[in-house]
């Protein structure tokens, strides 16, 4: 079997590795020679106590998966790092003259850099949401995922900079309003909706005075609550009058606010919020980038792990654009098509 032999402690084990060498204690056989490590021998051994490290092999799936995970926990630190910077930047607007250009740059080359790893930053943003910082961390993944579908609808470079910038503001003018509303994403706001409303014109007043920045920043900033059917806010208009930023950061931004609010992930998953872009897509959001949207996001998540509402593991095998919340699975080595399950669906992925 291919792989090299190596010592870990028993903190160290990953699932997959392979025991090369009988794990004993005080002459006792704890673990036998040729098991593969899963959780319960690693809890087994937690609970011996075990302290010596114990020789395993290697295999390069789980190499694989190790080089992932330290992958991931890079990016999440950059974004987190990003978000700081971005706290200090709003924290700066309107009483400290200074190239914040320079700044917005910065952070746009940053999160650039890592949409080279797509299914990495996917892994690390498109599901996980933006936790307890609804505002600057929101704005970085509002950010990555518009950079994500900027690309992906085929801006230019430049744009998708520029796209980036207003993204990474694009919630700015909370910052300007009463403390409470900086605790909740703007969309779930019912309370005082009107004052929260304003927000968006408080936002563009400041991006439209910083010297030598692109008019679209502004009026991504401006739009972004804005939907195609006229409902939206400040402006109340529609389809074509609305700026392809905004349109591009309102899908982003709908997205991040699901995956950061516990009534929706608890009620829906994962691939019901993707449900709920598609039919906005209807009359709320713009319908092409959508698509295009959902399309790329769902190819990333074929063959990943699942964890289902009936406490059962299965693999993505096929995702149907038109039912995405019922993919077809792979479960103890049977189809699972969950269009024809009813009751059972996705609770969460499991991105290792």
């Amino acid at each position: 079997m291919d792989g090299k032999k190596e010592y870990f402690n028993v903190q160290e084990l990953k699932s997959g590795m392979i025991i090369t060498r009988d794990v004993l204690k005080n002459g006792a056989l704890l673990i036998k020679e040729g098991t593969v490590v899963n959780d319960e021998i690693i809890t087994r051994l937690k609970k011996a106590y075990f302290l010596e490290k114990i020789e395993v092999k290697v295999s390069q799936a789980v190499i694989a998966q190790s080089t992932k995970e330290a992958e991931m926990q890079r990016v999440e630190e950059t974004f987190k790092e990003i978000s700081d910077g971005l706290k200090d930047l709003y924290e700066k607007f309107g009483r400290v003259k200074e190239n914040k250009v320079s700044e917005l740059r910065l952070f746009a080359e940053k999160i650039l850099k890592e949409l080279n790893s797509i299914e990495i930053v996917i892994s690390t943003v498109a599901f996980k949401g933006s936790g307890n910082d609804p505002l600057y961390r929101h704005g970085v993944n509002v950010a990555v995922l518009s950079g994500l579908l900027g690309k992906w609808v085929g801006l230019e470079q430049s744009k998708v900079n520029l796209l980036i910038y207003s993204a990474l503001l694009h919630d700015f003018g909370i910052t300007k309003l009463e403390k409470k509303f900086h605790t909740k994403q703007d969309i779930l706001i019912q309370d005082r909706y009107k004052e929260v409303c304003q927000h968006a014109k408080i936002a563009y007043k400041y991006v439209d005075s910083i010297d030598y920045l692109d008019k679209a920043v502004s009026y991504g900033v401006l739009m972004h609550h804005e939907r195609e059917d006229g409902s939206g806010y400040p402006l109340g208009i529609t389809g074509e009058k609305i700026h392809s930023f905004a349109k591009i950061i309102a899908i982003a931004d709908e997205l991040d606010v699901m995956n950061s609010d516990p009534n929706y992930i608890d009620k829906r998953g994962p691939f019901e919020i993707l449900e709920i872009i598609k039919e906005k897509s209807l009359n709320k959001l713009d319908f092409e980038y959508s698509k295009i949207f959902l399309e790329h996001i769902t190819n990333y998540f074929m063959g990943e792990d699942v964890l289902l509402n009936t406490g059962e593991k299965a693999k993505i095998l096929q995702i149907n654009i038109n039912e995405i919340a019922k993919p077809l699975l792979l479960k103890d080595g049977e189809f699972l098509d969950l269009s024809k399950h009813k009751d059972v669906y996705i609770k969460e992925l499991v991105l290792q």
